[in-house]
C-alpha cells in the first residue's frame, strides 16, 4: 500500500471514530417512555399500617429518583400532567432478623410492600399496576454513625456519611424506602 492510501485510510477512521463519538455522546432515559408522555403527578401515597411519616417519605424518595434521573416532568396538578403515578403501603413489618449467641435478637429487618400504579391520564392506559417489597436491616444496640458499616449501601461509612446518623430503625426505613423508589424508576424505564 502507498502512502496516499493509508493517510486516507487514518483521515476515514478518524472521521468515522468522531461521528460515532459525537453521536453517542448524548443519550437519555427518556427514549424509553411511551410516546407523548413527558410528565408526572405524584399524588402522596396512601398508608394503610399504623407507621407514621412513611408515606411521605416514600412519596419524596419517588419523586426525587425521577427527578434526578430527569426521565419525567414533576408537575403539581394531576389536571396538568401526562401521566399519574400513585399507590399505596400495604404492610409494614419489623421482625427478627438475627440472634446472637444467647438467643436474643440482634437484628431486626424492616420489611415494606407497596401497590404502585402508573397511568395515562389522557387515555387512562394503564402502564403498569405492580407491588414492591424491599428491606432494611437495623440493630437496636448500635449507633450506625459509629459501628462501622456502610448502612445505606452509598460506599460512605459513618462520619464520612452524613445520613448515616441517628435511630436505626429510621435509617433502615430509609434505605428499604430508598430502594423502593429506584425499583420504580427502573420499571418506569423498563415500560417501554
Amino acid at each position: 500500500m502507498n502512502m496516499a492510501w493509508i493517510k486516507k485510510l487514518l483521515n476515514l477512521n478518524t472521521i468515522l471514530f468522531s461521528l460515532l463519538a459525537v453521536g453517542c455522546s448524548y443519550y437519555s432515559l427518556a427514549g424509553n417512555l411511551p410516546p407523548g408522555i413527558r410528565s408526572v403527578y405524584i399524588p402522596l401515597f396512601d398508608n394503610e399500617t399504623t407507621v407514621a411519616n412513611v408515606a411521605e417519605t416514600l412519596t419524596t424518595q419517588i419523586s426525587n429518583q425521577i427527578s434526578d434521573q430527569n426521565i419525567l416532568e414533576l408537575v403539581n396538578f394531576e389536571e396538568s400532567s401526562q401521566s399519574l403515578l400513585k399507590g399505596g403501603i400495604i404492610s409494614i413489618l419489623d421482625t427478627p432478623y438475627t440472634f446472637n449467641a444467647n438467643e436474643q435478637v440482634s437484628d431486626y429487618r424492616f420489611t415494606i410492600e407497596i401497590e404502585v400504579s402508573w397511568i395515562n391520564t389522557l387515555t387512562q392506559e394503564i402502564f403498569f399496576e405492580k407491588k414492591f417489597t424491599s428491606f432494611g436491616i437495623y440493630n437496636i444496640d448500635l449507633d450506625p454513625s459509629m459501628d462501622g458499616l456502610d448502612n445505606d449501601n452509598d460506599g460512605l461509612i459513618d462520619g464520612d456519611d452524613s445520613d448515616e446518623i441517628g435511630d436505626s430503625r429510621d435509617l433502615a426505613i430509609n434505605v428499604a424506602l430508598n430502594k423502593i423508589a429506584i425499583d420504580i424508576v427502573n420499571e418506569i424505564l423498563g415500560t417501554w
